[in-house]
Parts: structure tokens; sequence; C-alpha cells
């Protein structure tokens, strides 16, 4: 844990005020999470257990400017942008079929699906779907 927070406070420092984007691979039990800095390339993957309110918690107290969150709409449905919003992160939720899917090849993982949401992301590569309302989704 020692070694998570200081590659974490490491990541904080070098970007400064610069803002951030944050990718997330969402899971049942974990979150694989990727801030970035597109202006120098800076990426700092970790995974954390999974909670909605846990991770908010968590990202108000990076101490950086997190510019905005992203994530792949899944089985996990919304209740984490809901969270997200409600602690002040802007927040978008992005449909499987919308995401570049690049060379058949490459590596997949959930931390690199994680970096590749906030890198696309921040590249304006993506277009998210509409966060329903709790009476929507109801």
């Amino acid at each position: 844990m020692v070694k998570k927070a200081t590659r974490i406070s490491h990541f904080v420092a070098a970007v400064e005020e610069r803002p951030i984007f944050d990718g997330l691979d969402v899971q049942k039990k974990t979150y694989s999470v990727a801030l970035i800095d597109p202006e120098d390339g800076l990426v700092e993957p970790y995974a954390c257990p999974s909670g909605e309110e846990a991770l908010a918690g968590q990202l108000a107290g990076l101490g950086c400017q997190l510019e905005h969150v992203v994530y792949e709409s899944g089985p996990i449905g919304f209740a984490l942008a809901r969270a997200l919003e409600r602690a002040g992160f802007a927040v978008s939720v992005i449909a499987a079929s919308r995401i570049p899917r690049g060379y058949a090849a490459a590596a997949k993982t959930d931390r690199l699906d994680a970096v590749r949401l906030a890198n696309y992301f921040a590249r304006g590569l993506l277009r998210p779907i509409a966060i329903p309302t709790v009476e929507q989704e109801g």
C-alpha cells in the first residue's frame, strides 16, 4: 500500500496544476484506475477495491485537477457515474460499441483498458451516452 501511495503522490507532484483524465475499467470486485496527463503523456495506473462512494472519496483526495472521469458501460450500471457526479466530478459513460478497438493483436487487460479510455477521451475520440436518472433507469 505504501508503494501505491508513493507512486500516486509522485504523479500528483509531477503534473502540478495540469488537467488530468481518469479512465476506469470497472469490475464487480475491483476498479482499474488510470490517471493520465495528456500534455506530457504521464500515466499512473492502479487498482482498488470496488465501491462507488469509496472511489469518489479517493479521487477527491488525490490533490490534482481531475478534468474528467470516463468508464465503459456495462453491468455496473450508472450508480458509479451518479456517485462521482455527486462528488463534483465530470463523468462520461461510453458504450462499448463506440470505443475504437485499434489493432486486433493488441494486449487486453483491465489496466490497459482503463489507460485507453482515459487516453481516447483526452484526445476527443469518444462520445458518451446519456446517464439516465434513477427514475428513468428504475
